[in-house]
C-alpha cells in the first residue's frame, strides 16, 4: 500500500491476530478478516463506519458550522460565497473584520487555505487561489491561537495533537534553503504521505512568508533562530505534531464528543483552536474550524514530540464491534 494511514492499520490489525488481504495496492484497498471469519473492507482508513451523508457533511465546511451551530458549540464567523466570475469579485456587500482566513468550501488537504490576509486586495487575489478547488469559498476570521487536532472515535475521546507549521532551527551555518534541504533528508520524511513526515514543500507561498520574517533562501539566520516556512500547519507541506493528549482540558473533551455526534460521525479528526488547551472552556476563546471524516494516523503514532497513541486499535476494535455480528 501507498499511504502510511492504512498501512498503521494493517500492521496493527496484524498485532491483533486479524488477517489482512491486500485487493489494491495503488489504491489503499484492503480487507480485515476478524477472528469469527466476518471482516470489513477498508479503503485507506475509511471502513464504513461513517455513513456517507455525515461524510459528505463534513467535507462540506458551511454543513458542518450548521450543525455544530445547532448544538451551540462555537464556530468562525464565517461569510459563503459562490463566485461563478473570478473578474468580477466584490466584496462590499460583506461586513468582514481582518484579518480573515480564505478557504474552499468542499475541499480538504488544506488545498486553497490562505491565513493571515489583511486587507481586500489580499483577500480578492488569494479567492481566486481558492477557486481552482470549489466554486464555493469561504471567509472566516482569524486569530493566531494555538492549532490542535483532535481524534474521537466512537464518540469518546482518543487523541489529541498541536499542530506546528513546517519550519527549520538555525545553526549560524547553513543558508535557510540549505537547513530545508538537510531537513528534507530526514529518513522520516517523504514525498506525501508516505513515511512519519512529509518533506517540507518550498513554494511561491513560503518564500512569501520567509520574507515576511525578513528572510530570504539564501540568508543565513543567527544560531537557534526558528524560521517558519509556512504560515499554515498542513500535513502535506511539512508540520510537525506535538502530541497533548495527557493535557487537554475535560471540559474540551466533552465538547469534541459532544461534536463528533452532533455531524454523526464515528470516527473524526476535530481541527480545533484556544489560546490554551489545559484550561476549561469558558476561560479562553476557542473555537471549532473543520471536522475530518478520514483522519491521518501517522501524527498519533509518530509525533515529533511526547507519547505515541494507538488510534489505530480504537478503529479496529470498533470495526470488529460493528462488523463481526
Amino acid at each position: 500500500m501507498r499511504s502510511i494511514s492504512p498501512i498503521i492499520i494493517a500492521d496493527q490489525a496484524k498485532k491483533m491476530w486479524f488477517k489482512i488481504k491486500v485487493l489494491d495496492n495503488y489504491n489503499d484497498i484492503f480487507k480485515v478478516y476478524f477472528w469469527d471469519r466476518t471482516s470489513c473492507l477498508f479503503k485507506n482508513i475509511d471502513c464504513g463506519l461513517n455513513l456517507w451523508i455525515w461524510a459528505r457533511f463534513a467535507i462540506e465546511k458551511k454543513l458542518t458550522y450548521i450543525m455544530l451551530g445547532l448544538k451551540k458549540i462555537r464556530v468562525p464567523k464565517s461569510v459563503v460565497l459562490e463566485i461563478n466570475d473570478e473578474d468580477n469579485i466584490n466584496l462590499d456587500w460583506y461586513d468582514i473584520n481582518y484579518p480573515v482566513v480564505v478557504k474552499p468550501n468542499g475541499w480538504e488537504h488544506g488545498d486553497g487555505v490562505s491565513v493571515n490576509l489583511k486587507n481586500k486586495a489580499e483577500v480578492i487575489v488569494w479567492i481566486k487561489n481558492a477557486l481552482k478547488y470549489d466554486k464555493e469559498v469561504i471567509i472566516q476570521e482569524f486569530f493566531k491561537w494555538e492549532d490542535f487536532r483532535i481524534i474521537v472515535v466512537n464518540h469518546k475521546f482518543v487523541a489529541a495533537m498541536k499542530r506546528v507549521p513546517a519550519h527549520v532551527i538555525a545553526d549560524g551555518i547553513h543558508t535557510i534553503k540549505d537547513l530545508i534541504n538537510i531537513e528534507n533528508n530526514n529518513p522520516d520524511r517523504a514525498e506525501w504521505h508516505l513515511q512519519a513526515l512529509s518533506k517540507i514543500l518550498v513554494d511561491n507561498d513560503s518564500i512569501d512568508y520567509i520574507k515576511q520574517q525578513w528572510y530570504d533562501l539564501q540568508d543565513i539566520p543567527e544560531k537557534w533562530k526558528i524560521v517558519y516556512i509556512r504560515k499554515n500547519a498542513n500535513l502535506s507541506t511539512g508540520w510537525i505534531s506535538v502530541d497533548v493528549t495527557d493535557l487537554i482540558h475535560p471540559e474540551i473533551i466533552k465538547m469534541c464528543e459532544k461534536a463528533s455526534k452532533a455531524i454523526n460521525l464515528k470516527v473524526c479528526w476535530i481541527d480545533y483552536i484556544s489560546e490554551d488547551i489545559t484550561k476549561p472552556l469558558k476561560e479562553q476563546k476557542w473555537w471549532i474550524i473543520e471536522i475530518n471524516s478520514i483522519p491521518g494516523l501517522r501524527w498519533h503514532h509518530f509525533p515529533a514530540v511526547w507519547k505515541p497513541r494507538n488510534v489505530a486499535k480504537k478503529i479496529l476494535e470498533l470495526a470488529y464491534k460493528t462488523y463481526h455480528w
